[in-house]
């Protein structure tokens, strides 16, 4: 076959190849839906098997050049690093993830369902049965009262910024890995994530026993809620995403069990993904307003700020992303019985 019946023959191939690619070099290659892509690639590899042919030819013509171009940019767009989309991150977060959350509420009211359950069997264990105490609460050093006036504890009271960094560092931290393994407890078809809801509640309500006891509600509540307001629909959020999973795990379907935890997995994980920015929030939050000493941030301005960053929460989770569809994996019902 002579270069010109070459040229007139595929020329119709490499055109469509060229009108894609201006449409992906511009807007990316997620733009085009799956037939599309597959077609893509199908032009791609038959551009670059005419590049070899082509060169068969003659050298350094200009056809040969134009296919090397064709093939080159193609390459760039296939293999180029991608930009981060922080635009769509952040579009997700404030519009999508709502969604996410209103599509499994019914696992994250099971969760919430089971903390407190706990809290109520804790706060009455530990009240009426003290000796429970060393049980329920191991750590008990975490309520031992400081005497207001104390001018030594004042000074142990004021905390740098450095500090301050360094203490939300580590709290995050460790809420994360509750969160994380609470979700991850799912893989224990959801047993391992309903014990732990139930045990972090037992300790929340052995606590407030404590200081119900000792006529100090208002302390305790100046101490748990501002940062308590995010921290603990982020635990329980951890454990619907838990739940999600196990769902996935024992739910019957006509396809394979792996490929439903595969789907399930995926929403789950969506899920889970929104305690990072609630506990990164609520770790501030702990370190900056509720462990603040009362001569520093009065007890009001405390539940105030609480008040405000629980109102945030509800109007963010219950309505935002009405009118946009979430990105992401197909929903994935919990039952509702």
């Amino acid at each position: 076959m002579d270069l010109a019946t070459f040229i007139q023959q595929r020329r119709p191939q490499w055109k469509k190849l060229e009108a894609i690619l201006e449409r992906v070099e511009g807007s990316g290659l997620p733009t085009l839906d799956d037939d599309q892509a597959v077609g893509f690639g199908r032009l791609y590899r038959c551009a670059a098997s005419d590049l070899n042919q082509a060169q068969t030819f003659v050298s350094g013509d200009a056809t040969v050049q134009y296919l090397n171009d064709l093939v080159a940019r193609c390459y760039l767009v296939i293999y180029a690093k991608g930009k981060t989309d922080l635009w769509g991150i952040a579009r997700y977060l404030v519009v999508g993830y709502p969604a996410v959350f209103r599509r499994h509420l019914m696992a994250f009211l099971l969760a919430a369902g089971l903390l407190t359950a706990g809290a109520i069997f804790g706060f009455f264990a530990s009240y009426y049965e003290p000796t429970s105490r060393p049980f329920l609460l191991p750590d008990m050093s975490m309520i031992q009262p400081e005497k207001e006036g104390d001018e030594e504890v004042k000074e142990r009271s004021m905390i740098s910024t450095g500090e301050l960094a360094a203490f939300s560092s580590l709290l995050f931290t460790n809420n994360v890995k509750v969160s994380l393994i609470a979700f991850a407890l799912g893989i224990t078809f959801g047993v391992g994530t309903a014990w732990l809801m139930f045990y972090n509640g037992i300790l929340i309500g052995a606590l407030g026993a404590v200081f119900a006891e000792a006529h100090q509600l208002q302390a305790f509540a100046t101490g748990i809620l501002p940062h308590g307001v995010l921290e603990l629909p982020a635990a329980v959020i951890g454990g619907a995403a838990g739940f999600v999973l196990a769902h996935g795990m024992i739910r019957a379907r006509p396809w394979p069990r792996r490929q439903e935890l595969a789907a399930a997995g995926k929403e789950a994980l969506l899920l889970a993904l929104g305690c990072f920015w609630l506990l990164a929030v609520a770790a501030v939050l702990e370190a900056g307003v509720a462990r603040a000493p009362d001569w520093f941030l009065s007890s009001g301005i405390k539940l105030a700020c609480a008040g405000v960053f629980g109102l945030v929460f509800f109007v963010y989770v219950f309505l935002v992303g009405w009118t946009r569809e979430t990105g992401g994996t197909q929903p994935v019902s919990f039952p509702q019985n």
